[in-house]
């Protein structure tokens, strides 16, 4: 069976299954966030929130939440690269912490109430991936700033920012069954 999602925005940038609900989201580069229903096709709601592409989105595991990325600036990208070209595993609690600057976003959003319920700041450039761990309260979003942020989405803050990528992260992942992280340039 192939169902067909219709909508407004050129380009989708990221989708989410939900775990458990026949929903999937999907981030657009117009700046919203629209939640379908994939067995039936309709277009249950819409989130606004970012000013500009959402380029991430994540559901959690069994909260009634998900993530997502963005930039608020429309700046277009220059190079793009076609295959994984390093993959790097890092322990989590690195000592590498810094906060930077304002430019990005993660969004952490109720869906039952559909507002976004905060807003995490700390990376220079667009956000590509955000992904919730499977047991701990912690978000990571990978960015063109060459980092990767990890975040506590319960007390709001930073947990570190992870360097030493020499080109934009395009995704980070936490492995579900333990205390690393991969990332893809």
């Amino acid at each position: 069976m192939l169902i067909k999602f219709e909508t407004k925005s050129s380009r989708v940038k990221g989708l989410s299954f939900h775990s458990k609900r026949p929903w999937i989201l999907a981030s657009l580069h117009s700046g919203v966030i629209q939640l379908w229903d994939y067995q039936t096709g309709a277009l249950i709601d819409q989130f606004h929130g970012h000013d500009g592409p959402v380029r991430a989105v994540h559901f959690h595991s069994f909260l009634p939440l998900f993530a997502s990325g963005g930039n608020q600036s429309i700046n277009s990208i220059i190079s793009h690269f076609n295959s994984i070209q390093l993959i790097s595993l890092f322990p989590l609690f690195s000592n590498s912490f810094h906060l930077t600057g304002h430019d990005a976003q993660v969004k952490v959003w109720d869906y039952e109430s559909r507002k976004c319920r905060f807003t995490l700041t700390g990376h220079q450039d667009y956000i590509r991936t955000v992904q919730f761990h499977n047991q701990n309260t912690w978000i990571c979003s990978a960015s063109d700033d060459l980092t990767i942020g990890i975040w506590d989405f319960i007390y709001r803050e930073t947990i570190s920012i992870l360097s030493g990528h020499s080109h934009y992260v395009m995704c980070a992942v936490f492995n579900p069954r333990g205390f690393l992280l991969a990332s893809a340039l």
